[in-house]
């Protein structure tokens, strides 16, 4: 029997459903392995451990793993690098190939925002973690994680939550807790975390406004909450943590704005995702003329044939993938004159979605746990090395994926 929690409009109060599907391939079961808490801080770069105050951090990293940063994949954006870390696979394989994309099979859009695109299987291609792991018997658990409200493979995580920005950090941490509590049948033995504080006020304010400072030490408090719950269990050192984040940030101005409206109608051509990362898919010009007008239009402004992307982007493979594609260099946005006209200080704060080779893309990797080394340092890791290595500390046969867990067995007891 699956069960589905959800949340109700009250606070604190859940509501539980029971539908009649199976949802174990092979029945639950109890497990050797530790527990495994893998927590997103998005927007968290990679070096903001030095901008505050992080003591639960430094706890962590000091006992445990801590590398120079985390990779993301291209495009340098919150879906498809969330569904990286849960799979294994760039863009090209899995399929969320930006915040905003069309397919031109499904003659579709699949928007962030879209609650009825968000929930539709169709696409989500390969196989997240959670569904591994439920494939061979064990229960898993999510407090929001992209892909999680769709019925992958026709699974959900054992327990999961629609989406709600609203509900507060601390319940998010709580409910972690409360899960681990449950009797050993009904015990996730992975659980997934997500919080948005420092991507939100990253796109606000800049990565080095007091505001993003005020969130990172918000985000250490909700580690030492999770910390000292874990100690008062007694499962604090037999609890693997994992503290990811999606991408970094980069400040942007209103003075570094590239405006495609200079070059070419946005009336001739469907722009289906905007900044930093066009995507262009032709409608009353033809692709190659839409290329040359743009191609070296603007100095800070790359732009590519579908077949003409850097191979180190592993982008071209997906029909997702449009045929155009233009990349604004560091900092700079992409928008049109109309639009900067009525919304001027969008332009001002920051962003991501740039070159995932910038170290100001680089996000965070901190773990902690029996099966992790001991104060141990390790180089810059990519994102898609994450699934194999939860394959691993869960016990499980991965799916096949881009990674590798020699590439991150080093990090391991």
């Amino acid at each position: 029997m699956q069960l589905r929690w959800k949340l109700s409009w009250i606070p604190f109060i859940i509501v539980v459903f029971f539908n009649g599907c199976s949802f174990f391939l092979q029945p639950p079961r109890e497990t050797s392995h530790h527990p495994l808490i893998v927590i997103s801080f998005d927007g968290f770069r990679w070096d903001y451990l030095q901008k505050a105050p992080t003591p639960n951090l430094d706890h962590l990293a000091a006992n445990g793993v801590k590398t120079n940063g985390l990779q993301p994949i291209f495009p340098s954006k919150t879906f498809p690098n969330h569904y990286t870390i849960v799979t294994g696979l760039y863009a090209e394989h899995h399929g969320l190939v930006s915040n905003s994309m069309y397919d031109p099979v499904f003659d579709a859009y699949y928007r962030i925002r879209d609650r009825q695109a968000v929930s539709d299987a169709r696409w989500y291609e390969g196989e997240p973690i959670w569904v591994t792991a439920q494939k061979q018997g064990l229960i898993t658990a999510s407090y929001f994680w992209v892909g999680t409200e769709a019925p992958i493979q026709g699974m959900h995580p054992t327990y999961w939550y629609p989406y709600d920005g609203s509900v507060p950090n601390r319940q998010r941490i709580a409910q972690a807790i409360q899960w681990l509590k449950l009797p050993p049948d009904k015990r996730p033995a992975l659980i997934l975390l997500y919080f948005s504080d420092t991507d939100t006020w990253g796109h606000r304010k800049g990565p080095d406004s007091p505001e993003v400072r005020q969130a990172i030490m918000q985000m250490d408090s909700l580690v030492g909450m999770l910390m000292d719950s874990l100690r008062a269990m007694g499962i604090f050192q037999k609890t693997n943590i994992m503290i990811v984040s999606d991408h970094g940030m980069t400040a942007i101005s209103k003075d570094r704005v590239i405006f495609l409206d200079d070059y070419i109608s946005p009336d001739s051509i469907n722009v289906v995702d905007w900044s930093p990362v066009l995507a262009i898919w032709p409608t009353r010009l033809p692709i190659e003329t839409v290329y040359q007008r743009l191609k070296n239009a603007h100095p800070h402004l790359k732009v590519y044939l579908k077949d003409e992307i850097p191979e180190r982007f592993h982008y071209r493979q997906h029909r997702r993938i449009p045929p155009l594609i233009g990349i604004a260099d560091e900092g700079w946005s992409i928008t049109t004159r109309a639009f900067f006209n009525r919304n001027p200080e969008r332009y001002n704060g920051g962003n991501h979605g740039y070159d995932n080779a910038l170290p100001s893309m680089r996000a965070i990797f901190i773990a902690h746990g029996p099966d992790f080394k001991n104060g141990f340092r390790y180089h810059t890791i990519g994102n898609i090395h994450l699934y194999p290595l939860m394959a691993k500390l869960l016990g499980v046969q991965p799916a096949a994926t881009d990674g590798s867990l020699d590439s991150v067995r080093a990090l391991l007891n």
